[in-house]
């Protein structure tokens, strides 16, 4: 497996396409308090009290976290009442990354009927879903560890280049989505050759603009091709390969994809069989339920 270059070098956005995606005024911005909550995660004497103070100062963002870490998504034993208690309970990076998913479902409103952003939501969030109960099947083949939001987060993340394209590049977009089922080719070629960039460099673009972690940015990127991410980083892009896969197959919402890719290498490399597929698609769908609150955010409320 290659090792991977600079994600500068890998997104290959062309000049004339970079100048379109910079044209646009009303590209949706994350909240400062992000920027803030980013730099306090990564000062090492960071605290619960310092942490809470920065959210406190966001009302609806506390609140949307909290109703996240009490949901059952996060089973809590106990009603978590306040943010210090909600980092006491599953840490500063973990509250910092429901604080990103929240975030991004409030920058993307609703948009047209043509393409379902609620079914769009549903398959992110599910494919987060997924890429945590493979995760606990293949844990012992991975030399890297994933914390459960971190998993989910990349779900929610890795098609974001998606609305980019169907709020930006509108028409090009639904066709582009059109193509692939009647032409039975992978989405992002449709969108190659109609929009004339993909959705996975786009949202790595989007990405870099939202300054989000490397490995969520790796996963934005290489979805669809995870060997690129090299062999120091492949973990986390499999994980949502595979998971993408599973969603797609089993029409587990809809981010457009008619066409899923081959997954038998992951597999193989995850020490799973076809056979495995049943027991993790029951799962997910267990799992699911669970994440309703995140549904509701998805769809606005």
């Amino acid at each position: 497996m290659p090792e991977a270059k600079e994600l500068n070098d890998q997104t290959e956005i062309s000049g004339s396409f970079l100048k379109k995606l910079n044209a646009i005024k009303n590209i949706p911005t994350l909240p400062v308090i992000l920027q803030k909550l980013g730099k306090e995660i990564r000062i090492p004497t960071s605290d619960a009290k310092r942490i809470a103070k920065i959210i406190e100062d966001d009302p609806a963002m506390m609140a949307r976290i909290l109703r996240v870490v009490n949901s059952a998504f996060y089973a809590a034993a106990e009603p978590v009442t306040s943010i210090q208690m909600a980092v006491a309970r599953i840490g500063m990076t973990a509250v910092n990354n429901i604080a990103m998913s929240t975030a991004v479902f409030s920058a993307f409103g609703k948009a047209g009927t043509e393409f379902d952003r609620q079914e769009f939501w549903k398959h992110s969030i599910c494919t987060g879903i997924a890429a945590s109960v493979l995760y606990d099947r293949v844990r012992p083949v991975l030399t890297e560890r994933f914390s459960r939001d971190i998993l989910h987060l990349s779900g929610l993340l890795h098609d974001i280049g998606k609305i980019i394209f169907e709020q930006f590049f509108h028409s090009e977009f639904i066709q582009s989505v059109k193509k692939s089922e009647i032409d039975q080719i992978p989405l992002y070629e449709a969108e190659k050759l109609l929009i004339g960039e993909s959705h996975m460099n786009v949202g790595a673009w989007i990405g870099q603009k939202w300054n989000i972690a490397d490995d969520l940015k790796n996963v934005i990127l290489f979805h669809h091709d995870p060997d690129r991410a090299g062999s120091k980083k492949w973990g986390l892009p499999n994980l949502v390969h595979a998971a993408n896969y599973i969603c797609i197959v089993e029409k587990i919402g809809n981010g457009g994809d008619a066409v899923p890719q081959s997954v038998q290498t992951i597999w193989n490399r995850f020490g799973l069989t076809e056979g495995d597929i049943s027991t993790i698609v029951e799962k997910v769908k267990e799992e699911a339920q669970k994440s309703e609150v995140l549904m509701t955010f998805a769809n606005g409320k």
